[in-house]
């Protein structure tokens, strides 16, 4: 396989294809072959893969500085760090300039990557640079700045850099030593290794402990330092602490050294092998060698490994970077023994000159700024000067904010403490000056405790005091456990409100507890010698007390050990000048105020974690129970479980908590498990994890069964229980009992047993038990029932229900079927192929028949009973209670066994029908009834040339009145009363008496629903579609006219009402009698009355889906007589105001094209059409003659003129008409066919004759289209 790889930028130069070289090595081979006095040859099991997977053109490389992330990290000439992916592509290259101009980095010599930072070691500039993951420079620490360290010494040409849990570490090589920092630079310690007391064994035995030339540094997983150092040739390992643990003996000079989380790779000077070892020194194999060769190298110029088995190894003189692919060990977790160190991070400089400061708890630090006259106390937010609190003739030193929020301060000049409001007004006053018990003398600092008692250090008095809230004394310290006090000018308070006094004059600290008593005194070694210089201000934590000392901060535990210290001299981010106090602002965060830099400085505490204490394990059903000490240290955030298999293998972390227990669940059962629990910081580093205990799960032991509850009947017991709700159920076993041997008889995973085919009146008992997952049983219960004695019959019909019978409805029961019963088997034995049958008399001619295939013991089983009735049921004129069959057979034995029941049903004549189901009303409305299709007809005859839909509804409407149909108020609406549903009535079942359309024109008469229902059917039968409109109380109807809805909404001012895109016209029809826009003007009122309130509109054509309109037997009805004339006598002026309210409707959109454009001649010829539809033909007859003023060649005007005359018979008018339209458009077939009817209307057949020849011959179809015409002409055409 070929490897074609393209750099840019730094790595311009000839792209080259390499082979992937597999290279099998034998350990220590290349020496054998080397040297004379080569080891002994290992066996073929040390041999081991490595792979040449990569190599990368690195023109212009001088050294590899490290690996990260698939990152590499060259020096170049110039002195940047070229960072480049592993596909040889430089992402951006590292480089800052420094406050002079002048470049950080000249010659950078190493890389470390921590926490998303890029930190660069530079041997020449002596420093290390900071640098954020996409390249941004983010400053520098370790130069020279005046001080530094307290020996006007910096970084000394340093060359090796690591980052091990927030630590910096940093190979000082020129001052010999290794620097520890924080992750942004804070200096926090020199390596112990002259100081380490473990090293006084390795001094006495002349080992090799003490760092000369110290270049290249490592960390390995248990926190151990490795450190090649130059002068002896010697990779020396360290504890985090400084104890000398032992040096490496390797082949030849180390040159570069490189951890793995399987070994270490050691690159070898001479013979430029790479070496890998174990971490017990022990040599695993070797690969590479001088040579130009591919995998040789002619220099090792960087080292490098990641986690995924690869090595890399710069070679500036061949100008490329080689990476292999090695073999490794399976990574196994380590159990770290040492405590990494608690590290310090700067977080921000705030330019304000303060001395002493206090924290409100919350969000504000107040401090002490002097002035030239009076000094004022600053509130200082989020870094910002938000507010002062100045006092007149007030000389604070110190600043403290009681639990309650409230700002108190001591004015050394005036010997007092005052309790001050945001004004600067003193709200209280403590103390005065003097040398009595409750007198202060040159008092330095104070504090209050959460108990709101106050402590002073009186200096001048040599004492410390304590007074209440409102000053009264309550008690003063001149002593420790040591002896007197001299000069207390410091005070802190920890949390649990432990005292501790800072006396400058012995330069020691003392402690007391919350009631004022003496418990020790640190700040000496045990030879006496000082461990405070200088100290000048104080301040306790929950765990640790930090005292500022000098321009550093030394940090004890609350019983005085010595833990670490942290700072230097300098003015840079974390360096210090002329501290003069520090302040706790949270559980890890504080400020230290400088005089020197006249800054205050934030800083927060990353604190490592140790092992959690008091670590048990409690087996549990399939789960270990976890519980360990609660820590009550406030940075502890949740502690992190491990578990293992074995004590000794790999621990993987399987969850977090936030308190100090875990449950793991779902364990096997029977099984052991090993855990180890560490707790983590709100900055997510991890302490030392515990030590190793163990737990197993317990099986899952079911209780015993609960609420048993027995169901009998005469031939099976049903037994019934509480479900047990647990996921390591299995199953429930049922037992009966022969002496003392238990027999299981069943099993289920339902929670109930059902005992068939037993004896009546008989006692059983049965044994229940819980059957686990785990194979567990529970104590069985026994329970105790008897069969009942056997006295129904073998099979029950119950009538379930039964509905009453609408007979115009009938075919709706052969679907629907008219109720349903329930067979019940009361025998101990399977009854099969059971047939029920049902049966009204004289209303079916056979009865239906439903099949049950099998029917068990005790169980039950509905059945709907259908129906299918004969017409009889429509003869039926009062509503009768008819009894009905219901039988269910079976043979048994060979032999017919049938049971019956006879169930009385009311069947209601055709005219009944109740308003729980509004869509029966559906049935009533018939449109094909002859009676009502004559009556329609008669009317519509009368006006033949009306197409309109509203004017025929017009003229059908007033015809009703002009018979005399008459509307008659029922005065117990059922209708009415089934839609005044209350909490009491809810009346929905009254039986309502409707009639049918031919009923209410017989009897001329009807309530609203009759006459509803009525002109419903009659406009139905003339083609025009109507809907019903429920509102409470009441129906009404409306109508569609087939005009299109406008978009605007049009509706006549709320007379049409727009329904699935058409105009409606809602009618009031009980006003039948008066006109129909009387009618038309009531039912749009109540219909918007409703619209919002109650209105629901029936669908007739959805209903008749269901209820179909009922098929009536012949009538002898005549045909009323009703003339257009009657019509206009009774309704003077209806008919003509219905067609132009219908023209106005019609033609309003056109009306306003022309009102827009008067030439819009396409809207003028629309107008004459409709309008000549509608019968108004005269106005029609203008708009086309508009049109032929403008354009006299306008064929279709002229062919609609001609219309026009025809229907009012001035045949010899329309044919000129024709004639100018099929001069205008001779290609027009349908305009010579209307010339050919208007010659034959004249009775000119030969001219007609022609002009429909001439029809056919421009389109051959004529003939068929206008069949009619056609034979009339055809013995002629022949």
């Amino acid at each position: 396989m070929f490897l074609k790889i393209i750099f840019s930028s730094l790595f311009l130069r000839t792209v080259f294809d390499m082979r992937i070289i597999t290279i099998t090595i034998l350990s220590l081979a290349l020496f054998a072959a080397a040297r004379a006095d080569a080891a002994d040859i290992p066996s073929a099991s040390d041999f081991s893969k490595v792979e040449l997977a990569q190599e990368l053109a690195a023109g212009g490389m001088k050294k590899l500085l490290g690996w990260s992330g698939g990152n590499l990290y060259f020096a170049k000439k110039d002195g940047s760090v070229s960072v480049v992916d592993n596909n040889g592509k430089e992402l951006f290259a590292l480089q800052a300039k420094d406050s002079k101009g002048g470049p950080v980095l000249k010659q950078p010599e190493a890389v470390a990557v921590s926490e998303e930072v890029i930190y660069v070691v530079d041997s020449e500039t002596n420093l290390v640079a900071m640098f954020a993951l996409h390249g941004a420079y983010k400053g520098s620490f370790g130069a020279k700045k005046g001080g530094f360290f307290g020996k006007g010494d910096g970084l000394s040409s340093p060359h090796g850099i690591a980052a091990h849990d927030g630590i910096i570490y940093v190979a000082d090589s020129g001052n010999g030593r290794i620097q520890m920092f924080g992750n942004n630079g804070v200096f926090l310690a020199t390596l112990e290794i002259d100081s380490a007391p473990e090293n006084n064994a390795a001094r006495e035995k002349e080992l090799p402990y003490k760092l000369l030339e110290p270049t290249e540094i490592a960390i390995d997983a248990l926190g151990q330092i490795y450190v090649l150092d130059a002068d002896d040739a010697l990779i020396k390992i360290y504890s985090p602490d400084g104890a000398y643990l032992k040096h490496l003996t390797v082949e030849g000079k180390p040159q570069s050294i490189s951890i793995a989380h399987d070994g270490i790779y050691v690159a070898e000077r001479g013979s430029l092998a790479i070496h890998k070892y174990d971490f017990n020194g022990k040599q695993m194999y070797s690969f590479g060698s001088r040579g130009k060769g591919r995998a040789q190298f002619k220099s090792i110029t960087g080292l490098a490994t990641d986690q995924d088995r690869l090595v890399i190894i710069g070679d500036s003189a061949k100008g490329v970077a080689d990476i292999f692919r090695v073999e490794a060990a399976v990574r196994i977790e380590p159990v770290v023994k040492h405590l990494s160190r608690t590290s310090v991070r700067w977080e921000q400089a705030i330019p304000l000159p303060v001395s002493r400061t206090a924290w409100d708890g919350k969000e504000a630090i107040y401090g002490i700024e002097a002035g030239d006259e009076n000094s004022r106390i600053v509130k200082i937010v989020n870094g910002e000067v938000a507010g002062e609190i100045k006092v007149a003739d007030f000389s604070p030193v110190s600043v403290v904010v009681d639990r309650s929020g409230a700002v108190w301060a001591l004015d050394r000049k005036k010997s007092k403490i005052v309790k001050l409001d945001e004004s600067g007004n003193i709200l209280a006053s403590i103390g005065t000056r003097g040398s009595r018990k409750g007198e202060l003398d040159d008092p330095e600092d104070f504090a209050i405790s959460s108990t709101g008692i106050i402590f002073v250090a009186d200096s001048g008095n040599s004492r410390v005091q304590a007074f209440s809230g409102d000053g009264v004394f309550l008690k003063e310290i001149r002593s420790d456990v040591s002896g007197k006090l001299d000069e207390p000018v410091a005070i802190a308070l920890d949390p649990q409100n432990g005292l501790y006094v800072l006396d400058k004059g012995r330069s020691v600290v003392s402690i007391y507890s919350a009631k004022g008593e003496p418990l020790g005194v640190f700040g000496k070694r045990p030879d006496g010698s000082a461990i405070l210089a200088k100290p000048v201000s104080l301040m306790a934590t929950q765990d640790e007390v930090f005292v500022l000392d000098s321009n550093r901060v030394k940090v004890f535990s609350q019983k005085g050990q010595y833990i670490r210290s942290f700072a230097d001299g300098g003015s840079g981010p974390g360096e210090l000048a002329e501290p003069v106090a520090i302040t706790a602002t949270g559980d890890t965060t504080f400020v230290i105020s400088e005089r020197g830099n006249k800054r205050l400085q934030a800083f927060t505490t990353l604190h490592k974690l140790w092992t959690p204490e008091q670590l048990a394990a409690q087996g549990a059903v399939h789960a270990i129970e976890l519980r360990w000490a609660e820590s009550l240290l406030p940075y502890v955030k949740q502690y992190r479980i491990y578990r293992s298999q074995s004590e000794n293998s790999a621990f993987v972390q399987i969850a977090t908590s936030n308190t100090n227990q875990y449950i793991d669940q779902g364990m096997e059962a029977d099984k052991t498990y090993y855990y180890r629990v560490a707790g983590e910081t709100h900055y997510g580093y991890v302490g030392l994890k515990s030590e190793a205990v163990k737990g197993t799960a317990k099986k899952y032991v079911p209780p015993v069964l609960e609420n048993v509850q027995v169901t009998p009947s005469s031939w099976q017991l049903k037994i019934q229980w509480q479900p047990l709700d647990n996921q390591y159920f299995s199953a429930y076993l049922i037992y009966q009992k022969d002496g003392d041997t238990y027999t299981q008889i069943g099993e289920t995973t339902l929670p109930e047993f059902v005992k068939d085919s037993l004896i009546p009146d008989t006692k059983y008992t049965y044994y229940i038990s819980t059957r686990s997952t785990d194979g567990t049983e529970s104590d069985k219960i026994a329970v105790t029932a008897s069969t009942m004695p056997f006295n129904t019959a073998p099979l029950e019909i119950e009538v379930v229900k039964l509905r009453d019978i609408f007979s115009n409805t009938y075919k709706l029961y052969e679907q629907d079927g008219v109720g349903l019963i329930k067979l019940t088997n009361y025998t101990n034995k399977t009854m099969e192929n059971i047939k029920v049958s049902f049966l009204l008399n004289n209303f079916m001619d056979f009865p239906t028949e439903v099949k049950i295939d099998k029917l068990l013991p005790e169980q039950s089983e509905e059945v709907t009973l259908k129906a299918v009735f004969n017409n009889n049921i429509l003869t039926i004129t009062e509503d009768s209670s008819i009894q009905a069959m219901v039988e269910a057979s079976y043979f048994q034995d060979g032999k017919r066994v049938a049971f019956n029941k006879n169930p009385t049903i009311t069947v209601y004549d055709k005219h009944r029908m109740t308003w729980d189901e509004h869509d029966r009303v559906a049935s009533f409305v018939t449109p094909k009834d002859a009676p009502i299709i004559n009556f329609a007809r008669s009317i519509a005859t009368q006006f033949s040339e009306t197409k309109d839909e509203s004017q025929l509804a017009a003229v059908l409407f007033d015809a009703m009145g002009v018979i005399g149909l008459t509307y008659i108020l029922n005065p117990i609406d059922p209708y009415q009363i089934s839609l005044a549903k209350t909490e009491t009535t809810l009346k929905t079942d009254t039986v309502d008496y409707v009639q049918y359309p031919r009923e209410t024109l017989e009897r001329k008469s009807g309530d609203c629903v009759d006459l509803v229902t009525f002109y419903s059917s009659a406009l139905e039968s003339m083609g025009i579609t109507t809907l019903m409109v429920e509102v409470p109380d009441h129906i009404l109807m409306m109508f569609s006219t087939g005009i299109n809805a406008d978009p605007d909404g049009y509706t006549m001012d709320d007379m049409y009402v727009i329904h699935e895109g058409k105009l409606w016209i809602p009618v009031e029809v009980t006003v039948v009698g008066k006109s129909f826009i009387k009618a038309w003007e009531l039912g749009a009122a109540n219909y918007y009355k409703w619209k919002d309130k109650g209105l629901a509109i029936l669908d007739v054509h959805n209903s008749w889906n269901t209820f179909k309109p009922a098929t009536l037997p012949g009538s002898t009805l005549k045909t009323m007589d009703v003339t257009a004339g009657d019509v206009e006598k009774k309704f003077p002026g209806d008919f003509m105001s219905m067609l132009k309210i219908s023209s106005r409707t019609k033609t309003r959109r056109y009306l306003q094209a022309i009102e827009k454009n008067p030439d819009d001649m396409e809207a003028h010829q629309q107008m004459g059409i409709i309008l000549a539809k509608i019968g108004d033909r005269e106005e029609a007859m203008k708009y086309f003659d508009k049109i032929l003023v403008s354009e006299p060649k306008n064929a279709a005007a002229l062919n609609n003129r001609g219309n026009v005359l025809m229907l009012n018979e001035k045949y010899s008018e329309a044919q000129k008409a024709y004639l100018a339209a099929t001069q205008a458009s001779p290609e027009d077939p349908y305009v010579w066919v209307n010339l050919a009817k208007s010659y034959k209307a004249a009775n000119d057949t030969k001219k007609a004759k022609a002009a429909f020849v001439k029809a056919q011959r421009l389109d051959p179809s004529m003939k068929i289209k206008y069949k009619a015409l056609a034979l009339e002409l055809l013995p002629s055409l022949e």
